[in-house]
């Protein structure tokens, strides 16, 4: 397991500096092997990423490692990719990294409201981030899949939430539910941005 301070989801490509002697011995002894090189993401929703100590959220996701090179410093680059959401059953000791029992969660598709509207309102919102920064939208926020549950955790992983709500939206039981909750919390946000504009 890699406790992080961000969630990731399903689908989502992250780019991973890691230098802690721990999580230097997890990227070595998964890619040496041969085997498919995986682990778990877990938040950090109290404490911090480095010397452990941290508190850890029960719901993350499995991620298979695209890429990885090791430094001639011992520091490792990796490019990791989100397989599936997990649950921990336990976390077990941080021997020589974290561990834990961890077994796939599901996400039960029962519908819920439109994804047409759910995309409507995230092009709204990455349209005033782009803005107010002044800078054009990504080409990546326009090119999503057409499958609607892939397209909903990418909305999900591409959507400017806080990791609170990110993490709310990761643990969302149904698709409905995954829905309702990052259309609240996109709906927040597009308030705030308008605010911060000047727009009524």
């Amino acid at each position: 397991m890699f406790p992080l301070g961000s969630t990731v989801f399903p689908g989502q490509v992250v780019p991973l500096h890691i230098f802690e002697e721990r999580y230097r011995a997890l990227l070595a002894e998964i890619t040496s092997d041969g085997a498919e090189a995986t682990f778990g993401i877990a938040l950090i929703d109290r404490g911090h990423e480095v010397g452990g100590g941290d508190h850890r959220v029960s719901v993350g996701t499995r991620v298979e490692v695209l890429q990885a090179e090791e430094f001639e410093d011992g520091r490792w680059g990796a490019v990791v990719a989100g397989v599936e959401r997990i649950d921990v059953l336990e976390w077990l000791d941080d021997a020589p990294y974290p561990r834990a029992l961890v077994q796939k969660r599901s996400v039960r598709d029962n519908g819920g409201a439109s994804l047409d509207d759910l995309h409507e309102l995230f092009q709204t919102a990455i349209g005033l981030m782009s803005r107010q920064a002044g800078v054009a939208v990504p080409d990546e926020y326009d090119q999503l899949a057409t499958d609607p549950l892939v397209r909903l955790d990418q909305i999900s992983a591409l959507s400017p939430l806080t990791d609170f709500d990110r993490q709310r939206v990761l643990e969302a039981d149904t698709t409905a539910d995954q829905i309702a909750t990052l259309h609240s919390a996109l709906t927040d946000k597009v308030t705030l941005l308008r605010a911060q504009l000047g727009e009524n």
